[in-house]
């Protein structure tokens, strides 16, 4: 499970780092063609701010593997031993209900949207949504493996690469 966990990790890095790149690239190219050209495309800020959302969406369960998320560090920095493990397994167990439930919402996101297209680009909303219940099924499966390693009392089980819980 964790082979596969580090794929999906390394995945979704590749598809944030590109989407951040495409977008860096549309935003400029924008501010160049209005502000040399008097020229912008219709398209452009609308297809930024949907790899945004990707982006944002995308990246919750990356920065949840790495322990970056839902940390009270005047909790977590003061308690030790068991404490410390009841401290991450309520954050783990809230976690788990967060994602679950943007999880559902997002799912139906995609439903009450399939429907709609975008202005500029006739897009299908449902594609921009999709990035909620792809992020949230993710998050739910790093938090489900980060809750079983604390009970089984493995290290810092909060991030597989060190981070913070």
């Amino acid at each position: 499970m964790g082979h596969m966990l580090n794929f999906i990790d390394g995945l979704l890095r590749k598809v944030v780092v590109f989407a951040i790149g495409l977008m860096l690239s549309i935003i400029f190219l924008q501010v160049v063609m209005r502000y040399a050209f008097h020229f912008t495309f219709s398209f452009s800020e609308e297809l930024a701010r949907y790899l945004f959302v990707w982006t944002v969406f995308l990246c919750i369960p990356v920065v949840a593997k790495a322990g970056g998320h839902m940390a009270v560090g005047a909790i977590t920095e003061r308690v030790q031993g068991g404490w410390l493990k009841v401290c991450r397994v309520a954050g783990g167990l809230l976690t788990l209900l967060f994602s679950g439930i943007f999880l559902w919402q997002g799912i139906r996101m995609v439903r009450l949207t399939q429907f709609q297209t975008s202005p500029a680009l006739g897009l299908k909303m449902s594609y921009v949504y999709l990035a909620i219940p792809i992020g949230a099924a993710v998050l739910l499966l790093i938090t489900l493996l980060q809750l079983a390693a604390v009970l089984r009392g493995e290290g810092n089980a909060a991030s597989s690469e060190g981070g913070h819980a």
